[in-house]
């Protein structure tokens, strides 16, 4: 069996269109040339990331192939670097994800109104503060292969807990993509949000990948893998139409 590659050389299993991409500071806006403000969508990568890596997550080919294909498809997106360098560090690498969010939505380009944030593996105990005290400017949310408890020696601090949030979540559509062969540090948890959140004021949207990995998304090169990143593009763009 191959041995996957690391983050930072995996490629993206969609095209990644040519769109202009911009660095500022700790983020980056792909932009989709539109002559009036568009709604955005804010990636917020997994970890704990190493910062020694030869690349940090806005620079590796799955975040960059995201952002791409949300500009092409005429929304704005916005991929971090936030400091997730250890599992006590969620309050530190939230307020990085609130502060690329704030100078987006400060951008002429950016519909300040319609926002989406989407966060993908150890991202995920960010839901939690999205969940409790939702922003005006969020109308959905998107969560792939999440991280939605402790998971392995990471021990997210109070108020990044997922699972307490549900009881008086919001309603505000979630799309959720789940892997069929998750990793098992990580899959009872995301059961348990959706058995919970069943019912609840929370619109979970699901989409199953039942032979997909954690990270599916750069590593398994399949019809499958594309469309359900295809899916998950299209409906989370959908709720800010």
């Amino acid at each position: 069996m191959t041995e996957p590659q690391p983050p930072w050389v995996a490629p993206f299993v969609l095209d990644t269109p040519e769109v202009p991409r911009e660095r500022h500071g700790h983020w980056d806006l792909y932009d989709p040339q539109s002559d009036h403000p568009r709604p955005l969508v804010v990636f917020v990568h997994g970890g704990p990331v190493n910062p020694a890596w030869p690349a940090s997550p806005r620079d590796w080919h799955v975040y960059r192939g995201y952002g791409a294909q949300v500009a092409a498809r005429g929304f704005t997106a916005v991929t971090v670097d936030h400091r997730l360098h250890g599992g006590d560090a969620y309050p530190q690498a939230y307020a990085d994800v609130l502060d690329a969010v704030e100078a987006a939505r400060a951008d002429e380009r950016v519909d300040a109104d319609r926002v989406a944030v989407w966060v993908f593996s150890g991202g995920g105990p960010m839901l939690a503060p999205l969940l409790r005290d939702r922003p005006s400017w969020l109308k959905v949310l998107g969560a792939t292969y999440p991280a939605l408890d402790s998971f392995l020696d990471v021990k997210p601090p109070e108020g990044f807990h997922p699972l307490e949030e549900l009881a008086d979540a919001p309603a505000i559509p979630l799309v959720f993509t789940r892997v069929g062969l998750e990793r098992d540090f990580l899959a009872p948890a995301q059961a348990t949000f959706l058995e919970e959140a069943e019912g609840g004021p929370l619109a979970v949207e699901l989409i199953e990948v039942p032979n997909g990995v954690h990270g599916f998304d750069h590593t398994n090169d399949t019809d499958e893998s594309r469309t359900a990143v295809d899916l998950a593009i299209g409906k989370v763009l959908s709720h800010l139409s």
